[in-house]
């Protein structure tokens, strides 16, 4: 067997030279990415808007005598020709300002569309109540308070207040026959800019069935 020494040589150490970069280059992907971003940008404010606007909140209740309590069920299913029937709302301020409120309430037909968009056009309802019947200054929540908002008697809730609900000729006149109709509340909130109370896309509603007694 033979044995063979062989010596290999090291190499040569290449020379570094600065990484040269063509700018020109670089522009054309840096702007297209500014342009996402922007897009992106765009449309999380447009369709994702920041909690920070707020929100309020609208609901209806029923009184329960035996147990001295408010209640979100047990509602109404008919009202009735010779008499009235009553109901309850609370409204709570989550807008992170004070808010000036306005609750308007409005007969419609059953078939009646209704949207957070625009509030009932003049023409397809009767008002119950007119505009300043009620109306009430809230102020915000606290972020606890958003958590736990269990307690009725606070600053920024509209308490439960009683609406009496009934019918009359200009509803009958309304509905044009129809057995049924819907009671809509609507939740208004004054705008300051402008010096009046705007639709807030807020809105709660009752079916009932009409009955002579």
């Amino acid at each position: 067997m033979v044995k063979t020494n062989m010596k290999i040589p090291r190499g040569k150490k290449k020379r570094q030279f600065p990484l040269k970069i063509n700018k020109e280059r670089l522009y054309g992907p840096i702007i297209i990415l500014i342009i996402v971003v922007s897009i992106i940008t765009i449309i999380s404010l447009t369709f994702f808007p920041s909690s920070q606007e707020g929100f309020s909140e609208l609901t209806l209740l029923t009184y329960n005598s035996s147990e001295d309590t408010y209640e979100a069920e047990n509602y109404p299913f008919f009202i009735y020709r010779l008499r009235n029937i009553s109901i309850h709302f609370i409204a709570k301020n989550f807008e992170n300002k004070v808010t000036y409120y306005q609750l308007q309430i409005k007969a419609t037909k059953l078939t009646q569309n209704l949207s957070t968009l625009s509030p009932l056009s003049t023409g397809y309802y009767y008002s119950m109540y007119s505009n300043n019947t009620y109306e009430k200054i809230l102020s915000p929540a606290t972020n606890t308070e958003k958590k736990e908002s269990e307690e009725i008697d606070s600053h920024y809730i509209w308490s439960p207040t009683v609406v009496i609900l009934y019918l009359n000729a200009f509803i009958d006149l309304m509905l044009d026959g129809e057995s049924e109709l819907k009671i809509v509340f609507e939740l208004w909130k004054f705008n300051t800019q402008s010096n009046e109370f705007q639709y807030s896309g807020v809105f709660t509603f009752l079916e009932l069935d009409i009955r002579w007694s």
